[in-house]
């Protein structure tokens, strides 16, 4: 055999193994990075899913009005002002103020955190006020500041052993605890992690983009995954968007007993490479060395059985 035909031999064997090999290992590569993908996604969920739970626990320990009257409705309104009274002092950095209102919406009670500023919302004629007496449960709506962290203005009815409430609870209670909350959760996130309101304006980041632009509007990314999850009647959803030619992973959450939903996006592009990957691609690299060596082991093998 000639030189020239030694070679393309062992070029032609070669071609011969590696091209069904290179198949296959796209499609390894490919999937390995698809799985990669999803268990990102699966991560994201994780965290959004955790994350929702510890803002829950937040908002039912420190952001309930009726929690904070406790046993104190059958006491009388006096008692409950004492109580009131008690947890401004306490705690001013949630509880901004706090007033006790009668059956009909009177006041009977009001208690500021800074009295230096005069409040001059009436509550009684709040919006969040009719729907609490309409429905008889807590309701609430986030009030956006210009200079200060956003604050959920917040009635709750509080019932006895009578037809209807005795009392309503209602107040303005900071939210920059819940804030400070989510930022140390999305301390570690590859994208930004949030929590955004029932109109999707965000109430906390980790990128802290809500405190130069209050009452920002969540990425549409964001929105757009909202969207799906109502559809889908779930509270808790994680996908790939695509969106302007981007990929993007996107997971919420919904708080349990609010509208709100934690977010977690990122891109594609940022997944930290794992060791995972080397290692396929040190499979595929090692294929493609050992069909060269069996290239030069079939062109010997040939001279040493078959040639007469």
């Amino acid at each position: 055999m000639t030189g020239n035909n030694k070679y393309k031999f062992m070029a032609a064997v070669t071609g011969l193994f590696l091209v069904p090999f290179l198949l296959l290992s796209r499609h390894f590569i490919y999937g390995e990075g698809e799985l990669q993908k999803k268990d990102t996604l699966s991560y994201l969920e994780l965290r959004t899913t955790t994350g929702a739970g510890i803002i829950s626990d937040v908002l039912n320990l420190n952001y309930s009005l009726s929690r904070l009257a406790g046993g104190k409705v059958a006491a009388g309104a006096w008692a409950l002002k004492e109580e009131l009274a008690g947890r401004v002092r306490a705690n001013p950095f949630i509880y901004s103020e706090l007033v006790l209102l009668g059956p009909s919406g009177a006041e009977l009670g009001r208690f500021s955190a800074d009295r230096s500023v005069k409040s001059h919302l009436d509550y009684s004629k709040s919006q969040v006020f009719s729907e609490a007496k309409q429905t008889l449960s807590p309701a609430g709506a986030v009030e956006y500041g210009e200079y200060t962290p956003p604050a959920l203005v917040l009635t709750e009815p509080l019932m006895t052993s009578g037809p209807g409430p005795a009392y309503y609870l209602a107040g303005r209670l900071s939210l920059a605890y819940v804030g400070e909350v989510v930022r140390l959760m999305g301390r570690n996130s590859y994208g930004n992690f949030g929590l955004v309101d029932m109109g999707g304006q965000v109430i906390a980041d980790s990128m802290s983009m809500s405190i130069v632009k209050p009452g920002l509007k969540a990425p549409d990314e964001v929105v757009k995954l909202l969207s799906q999850a109502a559809e889908r009647d779930t509270l808790n959803f994680a996908s790939e968007v695509h969106f302007r030619g981007r990929v993007l992973l996107v997971s919420v959450s919904n708080v349990a007993g609010s509208k709100w939903w934690i977010y977690e996006i990122m891109d594609s592009g940022d997944i930290p490479v794992r060791k995972a990957s080397f290692w396929a691609w040190r499979v595929v690299l090692s294929g493609v060395l050992m069909m060269m060596i069996f290239g030069v082991i079939t062109y010997w093998l040939a001279l040493r059985w078959l040639k007469d």
